[in-house]
């Protein structure tokens, strides 16, 4: 047993530590500022967290005159996330959940990444537990058969108490996850009024939640996802190849990877050409898990950079994803993803935020994405 225990900064992510620094302008320079205290965390986990923080758009690095130095500037979106008590991914994915007008089951997603599953009731992989949760499978989305259980759970919870444990022993859920995952809904929904994404004069609990202008896209999935990538990407694969009908090749960039067991889209012919992915692990493979499968329109909203290449009509996002679409739509999401950017910066002072604009921006872009679905 150790004599002491290992100091915070060594153990923990530091995405969170590092948006505190910039948002409290304790520093520009993360590292410079973490390496001066009395038991510094490694250099390697700081480079990755400013990594993390550039990938979901908190913070844009910047090269200073004199050499080998770096300045992070804290984004309009980096400050929203340094107000919410979540990992960075997981704070973006509330944003724009309640963006997008689908904050009730994206509140119920990232509840449930934050805490523990329900269906980690029974170790024991039988078929008769296997059987009971496969009712609530959604056929795209780890993340919406989250949803499904909860909702079904929520069910059983309105007629009474007992009838939920019934209901949690009958399929073989955790009930004390459930609980937990109301909780932390409850706690993520007062959050996001605090900091102006959700208006507490229109929805006064979460009760109201479900039928209010936040949740307007609610019942369209294509949205949800979209949201889903946003806070989870770069975790992106590509479908290379369909090799038979259960199995298919994935890359993300030049890694190959593997669909866990776990997922719904594990053994199947898939839809879409792309998965989105909570994270990867390696293993006798490398695997990827907790998975949904998504269109190009979300990729194009959320990659850094789109190049569009006229002659060959396609578009190039992040140097790796090659999306076959019109020129002109890859123009068009370029303009999107600057409007987008903007409406996030007006959410800092709500009261000179251009309302009808920013409705007219979201409502344009989530209509997109259901055009796309229906292709």
């Amino acid at each position: 047993m150790k004599k002491q225990s290992t100091p915070e900064l060594q153990r923990v992510p530091l995405e969170e530590v590092c948006l505190s620094i910039l948002a409290g302008r304790l520093s520009d320079n993360c590292m410079d500022f973490l390496l001066q205290a009395p038991q510094p965390p490694s250099e390697e986990s700081v480079s990755n967290a400013l990594q993390v923080l550039e990938e979901v758009g908190a913070i844009n690095p910047i090269s200073a005159k004199k050499l080998g130095s770096r300045v992070e500037i804290i984004t309009p979106l980096g400050m929203h996330l340094a107000k919410l008590p979540v990992h960075v991914r997981l704070g973006k994915m509330l944003i724009f959940g309640s963006l997008f007008g689908v904050v009730d089951r994206v509140l119920t997603i990232v509840a449930t990444l934050s805490s523990k599953s329900p269906f980690m009731a029974n170790i024991d992989n039988s078929p008769q537990v296997s059987a009971a949760h496969r009712v609530f499978r959604h056929s795209t989305s780890d993340f919406l058969t989250t949803c499904n259980a909860w909702e079904a759970y929520m069910a059983a919870l309105t007629i009474s108490a007992s009838n939920a444990r019934k209901f949690c022993t009958k399929h073989f859920l955790n009930r004390s996850a459930f609980i937990e995952i109301g909780d932390m809904r409850r706690q993520f929904f007062q959050v996001l009024q605090s900091i102006g994404f959700i208006d507490g004069n229109q929805v006064k609990s979460l009760d109201d939640l479900v039928s209010s202008p936040f949740n307007k896209y609610g019942a369209r999935e294509e949205v949800i996802n979209a949201a889903i990538c946003a806070g989870l990407y770069p975790n992106v694969a590509h479908i290379t190849s369909q090799l038979s009908e259960s199995t298919a090749a994935l890359f993300s960039k030049d890694e190959r990877v593997w669909l866990h067991k776990s997922s719904t889209n594990h053994n199947k012919r898939l839809d879409s050409e792309w998965v989105v992915f909570q994270e990867k692990f390696a293993t006798s493979k490398t695997f990827v898990s907790a998975t949904s499968q998504i269109q190009p329109f979300s990729l194009l909203l959320f990659g850094e950079s789109v190049i569009v290449h006229h002659v060959e009509r396609k578009v190039v996002v992040d140097g790796w994803i090659e999306l076959n679409v019109s020129a002109q739509v890859g123009v068009m999401f370029r303009e999107l993803k600057c409007a987008l950017s903007k409406v996030i910066q007006e959410r800092m002072d709500t009261s000179n935020a251009n309302t009808a604009t920013a409705d007219s921006i979201i409502n344009g872009i989530c209509r997109m994405l259901s055009i796309e679905a229906q292709k």
